[in-house]
């Protein structure tokens, strides 16, 4: 399991140890009503921590960057996390490439936890690269490996994103592509070269990638509490993922069919997560979800339905939920101010990872 797999690492590293103790001792004075706690500059681990090599030299410390990523989101989301994800994400690149193999033959040949720390790198800059309007670093690797015209998916668990994010490949692969085309969008329209014919085409290639069949690692028959949550986890991605896209295409318009009809869908998987006795962790999964249909809707009832369901989780004190819901308001009273907001831009000025 990955607690066992985390277990192991922080006793073997240093680096780990002090990251991982340092985020339990967050979520201690967070859950003890010290809200909104944050590193003081003095801290001795933290100030070892910072001073580490750029490039994480071992697996423990890659682990204690990805600690340090979930600190700082564990803070509210925002800070220096940017910086420590980058670590990790060069140090899991570099393992991927190394001896030039295939990156799917490298992900199924490393140990259990470098492969939780690679696909818990992918995923991390997958939803940072939405927040900075970046090309994703580990884009041509998520070609590589989940591209449906091109990749070998026979459903190994080893390649599959569903067990750690609770995220079908395919998702996992038109969010990058997402990010992608929203950075190449802002290039050229800042450059005068901004071809529309170009965008949409590429657009339908990625929706096309979201509207294809269900990856083969979901298998059915197979139905436990935590395979069906992660199911559902996965619904509500696919569905916001397609409102991302038509805000990508489109422009932020909240009266956009494609827009509306993907946010009512997403509001339906939502709901139906309300079922599950463990909806709180669908919840916490898809804030990056919440945060973009609830800035893209003009919907007093989903307004307050994606409100709601943030503030369910602020119970716990930890996380960035409050500031989500801040940053949704602050869409909404410039938009009927009469003032629209690329809420991409908002996302980037904040620095706050959505995850």
């Amino acid at each position: 399991s990955i607690d066992k797999l985390i277990w192991k690492l922080i006793h073997s590293s240093d680096s780990a140890r002090e990251a991982a103790c340092l985020l339990a001792d967050l979520h201690r004075k967070s859950t003890q009503g010290a809200i909104g706690f944050t590193a003081p500059a003095d801290h001795d681990v933290y100030t070892r921590i910072q001073s580490a090599p750029v490039i994480p030299v071992t697996e423990g410390d890659a682990l204690a960057s990805l600690c340090m990523v979930s600190y700082f989101l564990f803070s509210g989301g925002q800070g220096q996390w940017q910086a420590f994800l980058d670590s990790a994400c060069e140090f899991s690149i570099r393992v991927l490439q190394r001896n030039h193999v295939a990156p799917d033959w490298a992900l199924r040949s490393c140990t259990d936890s470098m492969r939780f720390i690679i696909k818990t790198s992918m995923w991390f800059d997958v939803l940072a690269s939405a927040t900075l309007i970046r090309r994703p670093k580990f884009l041509d690797i998520l070609r590589s490996l989940y591209d449906p015209a091109t990749a070998v998916n026979d459903g190994r668990p080893e390649l599959s994103m569903m067990g750690v994010m609770g995220c079908e490949n395919r998702i996992v692969l038109a969010l990058a592509e997402i990010a992608d085309l929203a950075c190449w969008k802002d290039e050229c329209r800042r450059a005068g070269r901004l071809s529309v014919p170009e965008l949409v085409r590429r657009g339908q290639e990625i929706e096309a990638i979201l509207k294809s069949a269900n990856d083969p690692d979901h298998l059915p028959g197979f139905d436990t509490e935590k395979s069906r949550r992660r199911r559902l986890t996965s619904d509500v991605f696919r569905a916001s993922a397609l409102v991302y896209l038509h805000s990508v295409i489109s422009g932020d318009h909240p009266q956009c069919p494609e827009i509306m009809s993907n946010i009512t869908e997403t509001v339906k998987c939502l709901r139906r997560a309300e079922d599950v006795s463990t909806a709180r962790h669908v919840v916490r999964s898809v804030v990056f979800s919440i945060c973009i249909c609830g800035c893209l809707t003009d919907v007093p009832q989903y307004r307050e339905y994606f409100l709601r369901r943030l503030q369910e989780q602020q119970t716990e004190t930890v996380g960035n939920c409050a500031r989500v819901a801040q940053l949704m308001r602050e869409v909404w009273s410039s938009r009927e101010r009469g003032e629209p907001v690329d809420w991409r831009v908002v996302m980037q000025q904040s620095q706050m990872l959505l995850v």
